[in-house]
């Protein structure tokens, strides 16, 4: 066993659970304001088209991910006196924020033209994934040490997770009315300056919680410049990929959660559109719709730790797709065929009640739960078969099972984002400031954004069906450890 981290033992507290999690603050804040918003930004503000917009993020992120691997080796053999882990979570940290501010301030020189604009949406974009991975992937590795228990394992990525959607209710989801309330004469997200505020008010704040997190997890720091390093290099690089790739037991996580998370993608770079142009919300209505589908996530997050000791982890991943697929295509039901219409009311006691708007919300609320049970969930489920490894072989390589699956996340994230980009371009959307969609082109959006990305997610719940490991299992593997030890 690894002699740098803690044995499986006695379980973390929620302190130490929280304290870890304040870090997903940074990166909720960071990344769910540029799914949000950067597409928006670059093509009703800026006037760059959608296919060129998606290109450029949709190639960032898929860089993202072939970079993720490469970080869980060289993570997973630093020798250092702060350890692993802790010199790239601040180091990757600090130039997430830099770089991420220059996303939203875009020199003059960059606006001269669309090409000039979109080979600075790409680079920018390389630059910060870059930090992400150095980042991101130490970080992830950081917390399968944090806590050795089969099920405390789901109950810290679920408080990760509850982070994670915290963080965006009161930023992401308040920047539709701190930032980008109409009045009217324009339309708030045409308005350049109001992305650079919000994006230098969540840079401020990510940068303190990256420094928290730091500090707040500074006791796992372990001085770890004695212990060998299993091989350096191309070789063992190579060696260590083979090894993952090759495992049994993940295999179908890696599977379900691609094509899940393809799906859950769509949906989520297509989600703002459908508030603006189907839905007509006006700001503090968006900030209701959004927030209730943050709510719904980080509530789904918090209750995958109990849904869990009743239905495993496999069964509980089940469950939870199935209701988030149900929920969107009832959305769909009634809103594409007419049966609720956008702005809809009904009177209650002589007063118009938003009966439209409140069914919307709660169905769209309860997509974003599902999700929310599925993601922690799936992270503990990585955890386990990293830990099965490292019983198996006696080597640590937590940072390398967190790069993969990482990869495997963020090139199914790379492709919904491509896909949602040609869809705009493909149905006829306008690019430009203050342009009105044509009817049938906001049909269609809905349509889209309602049934194909819960289709795409639905393909994927056979394949987690053949997912071998649970809790009897692992307790199983650590006895015969012990015994041989």
């Amino acid at each position: 066993m690894d002699a740098s981290q803690p044995p499986p033992g006695p379980q973390c507290s929620r302190l130490r659970m929280v304290g870890y999690s304040v870090g997903e603050c940074a990166n909720s804040l960071l990344m769910n304001s540029l799914f949000g918003f950067a597409m928006l930004y670059y093509t009703e503000a800026l006037g760059l088209s959608h296919a060129l917009a998606g290109i450029a993020m949709g190639v960032a992120v898929f860089w993202d991910a072939v970079t993720d691997p490469v970080m869980g080796h060289i993570t997973d053999n630093t020798r250092s006196r702060f350890g692993r882990r802790h010199p790239y979570i601040l180091l990757g940290g600090v130039l997430v924020v830099i770089i991420y501010v220059f996303l939203w301030v875009v020199p003059d020189f960059a606006r001269g033209s669309p090409q000039a604009l979109f080979w600075y949406l790409l680079v920018i974009n390389l630059l910060q994934r870059t930090a992400i991975t150095v980042f991101g992937v130490p970080y992830v590795a950081l917390g399968f040490e944090l806590c050795s228990d089969y099920d405390g394992r789901v109950t810290l990525q679920g408080i990760r997770s509850a982070m994670n959607m915290l963080a965006n209710l009161l930023g992401v989801a308040l920047a539709w009315s701190i930032f980008f309330s109409d009045n009217e004469t324009v339309r708030a997200t045409s308005l350049p300056e109001n992305y650079v505020r919000m994006g230098l008010g969540f840079a401020v704040v990510s940068l303190a919680c990256i420094v928290f997190v730091v500090f707040a997890t500074r006791s796992q720091i372990a001085d770890n410049r004695r212990l060998p390093v299993t091989q350096h290099g191309l070789r063992g690089f190579h060696r260590d990929m083979k090894e993952i790739v090759g495992d049994f037991y993940p295999r179908y996580v890696f599977a379900f959660m691609v094509i899940v998370t393809v799906g859950i993608a769509l949906v989520s770079s297509l989600q703002m559109y459908l508030y603006e142009h189907f839905m007509k919300f006006g700001g503090y209505e968006k900030t209701i719709a959004h927030g209730g589908s943050m709510v719904g996530f980080g509530l789904g997050s918090l209750a995958g730790g109990l849904l869990v000791r009743r239905l495993e982890k496999k069964g509980t991943v089940l469950f939870a797709g199935l209701l988030s697929i149900g929920s969107n295509f009832a959305l769909a039901g009634l809103f594409l065929t007419g049966a609720l219409v956008p702005g809809q009311t009904t009177d209650v006691l002589g007063w118009p009640f938003p009966y439209a708007f409140v069914v919307f919300v709660l169905l769209h609320a309860t997509y974003w739960l599902g999700n929310g049970v599925i993601f922690p969930t799936a992270t503990s489920m990585m955890a386990d078969v990293a830990e099965i490894n490292e019983l198996r072989t006696g080597v640590n390589k937590d940072g390398a099972y967190a790069a993969i699956f990482s990869f495997a996340l963020k090139c199914a994230i790379s492709i919904g984002v491509l896909l949602s980009g040609f869809i705009l371009t493909r149905i006829g959307f306008k690019t430009g400031a203050g342009l009105e969609q044509a009817p049938a082109t906001v049909w269609t959006l809905c349509g889209v954004t309602l049934l194909a990305g819960p289709a795409i997610s639905l393909c994927s719940l056979g394949l987690i069906r053949y997912y071998p490991v649970d809790k009897g299992l692992l307790v199983r593997l650590r006895a015969e450890a012990a015994g041989r030890t």
